[in-house]
């Protein structure tokens, strides 16, 4: 750590604290800072559990991406220097807190996501030349290090430190990414880039106050915000120039912007993941199941609605330089909704586009449906895995859960509640709105191992125009049954 940050350490440590006793726990994600000081009395240790420990000359070394440039994808492990951006400086203060009270350091070791991450991670393996202890990125991309053997069970480190049924891991999400109860990647307070990757739908006030719209926060709290309300108001809202054709350069307004991908996600907002798991935490094709299907023919009705929704596919390859031009409707007040991630919102075309939006969760299939739910982007949502070849577990289990932990008490208020909650939004209903979004996260591990390239079924099917989900699933069910059984196969091979 540098010198200007540890010699800064304690006068920011005080002004935190003093920052943190301003807020109060919004819902589980967040922690009092008198609870905090209340436990810390108690045991005179900063992490209570963990109880007194002594890794002087350690360092946690975590080989990471970050993020692809994304906001804190440098910031959420170990930055360099105070900025006096709330995050980063607060995570400086949590590994200062960390050295002072156990000893060790945090290190982050970067390099370029993607093949370029996967290649370094499989020669150090092989040659037995890893400089780091933890491997983090997307859990896409982790997966495919998980059917290889090349990770550890979370849930069988012999003396692991490790409390992951604890709340500042991800409990629900640990649940939906294990196979046959085994875990190779886990996330939760100790990341910020899994809650930036939460999807959601972001929503223009002044189009709703302009036409006298229901109001969407409303909706959501009285449980009527589903796709067919959605669809309503997406059909109320299109106003074209006055040429007759809806066009995407132009100032024609529209109901919803997105991507192809968006589709499976308001399918996961249904509460309908691709596969289910039975009693022995085994994975199964659930696409046809008579409540998928239905959810994926509203949703196929909406995005194939070209009058009403634009998709970013029908215009551009989704990697196009101009791509962009689709969304940023949105951000020019030409579109109702958007369809997109919580890291949007923090954005610079998002911070500085001339409107008034709000956050919503993604709508339910029905009001019979219990819970809101949101899905996760596969590619960036960010985890931690430990590879077989880490050595020290007791220590590298120890700093991990230190950190978790200690992420929970200090650095996820400064994120979620000073920098989302007050900074980002203008209005005191999207604060419980990240609240329902965040508390009702789910992930879907058939897209984590992308059984079958089963990621780009129903992009497929929206391309095709062609709403035959049964027959296009039963055409795959065998390919898609022979990897995930391949996998699993593998898997609880390990011992």
């Amino acid at each position: 750590m540098k010198k200007t940050a540890k010699s800064l350490s304690i006068i920011f440590t005080l002004t935190m604290l003093l920052t943190l006793a301003l807020y109060s726990c919004a819902d589980d994600k967040t922690t009092s800072t008198a609870s905090i000081e209340d436990q810390s009395s108690e045991s005179d240790v900063l992490v209570p559990h963990l109880g007194k420990a002594n890794y002087s000359g350690k360092t946690l070394r975590i080989l990471a991406t970050d993020g692809e440039g994304a906001n804190y994808g440098t910031s959420q492990i170990a930055p360099d220097e105070l900025n006096s951006e709330p995050v980063n400086d607060t995570v400086i203060l949590r590994n200062n807190q960390l050295e002072e009270e156990y000893g060790f350091t945090v290190e982050a070791i970067y390099t370029e996501a993607w093949d370029a991450f996967l290649e370094k991670v499989r020669n150090d393996m092989m040659s037995d030349s890893a400089d780091y202890d933890v491997i983090s990125t997307g859990v896409f991309t982790l997966s495919s290090f998980a059917a290889e053997g090349s990770l550890l069970d979370l849930y069988s480190i012999e003396g692991s430190h490790l409390s992951l049924d604890k709340e500042w891991w991800d409990v629900t999400s640990n649940e939906d990414m294990s196979i046959g109860n085994k875990l190779f990647f886990t996330t939760g307070d100790i990341f910020v880039l899994d809650d930036e990757n939460t999807i959601v739908t972001y929503f223009n006030k002044d189009i709703i106050e302009e036409l006298s719209l229901e109001n969407p926060y409303d909706l959501v709290y009285s449980g009527e915000w589903t796709l067919d309300k959605m669809y309503e108001m997406i059909k109320t809202v299109v106003k074209e120039d006055g040429n007759g054709i809806m066009g995407i350069d132009s100032n024609d307004r529209w109901g919803l912007v997105g991507d192809a991908f968006d589709t499976y996600k308001y399918i996961l907002g249904c509460d309908n993941p691709q596969v289910y798991k039975d009693n022995d935490d085994l994975p199964y094709l659930a696409m046809t199941n008579q409540e998928a299907v239905d959810a994926f023919m509203k949703v196929y009705q909406m995005f194939t609605d070209k009058d009403h929704v634009a998709y970013t596919e029908e215009y551009y390859a989704w990697n196009d330089p101009d791509a962009a031009n689709v969304i940023n409707n949105f951000f020019s007040g030409n579109s109702l909704f958007y369809a997109s991630s919580v890291r949007a919102v923090s954005t610079e075309k998002m911070r500085n586009a001339d409107i008034h939006y709000g956050i919503l969760p993604e709508p339910k299939y029905d009001t019979a449906q219990e819970n809101y739910t949101s899905t996760i982007n596969p590619y960036h949502f960010y985890c931690l895995s430990i590879t077989n070849a880490s050595h020290d577990l007791d220590f590298i289990t120890f700093a991990l859960e230190a950190i978790a932990y200690t992420s929970k008490q200090i650095v996820t208020p400064e994120y979620y509640q000073r920098t989302l909650q007050l900074k980002r939004f203008d209005d005191q209903d999207s604060p419980e709105m990240l609240d329902i979004i965040f508390s009702n996260r789910i992930v879907d591990i058939s897209v984590i191992f992308n059984w079958d390239d089963c990621i780009q079924y129903y992009n497929n099917l929206i391309f095709s125009n062609a709403p035959t989900i049964v027959s296009y699933v039963d055409a795959r069910r065998e390919a898609f049954n022979a990897a995930m059984q391949e996998t699993i196969d593998a898997i609880m091979a390990l011992e």
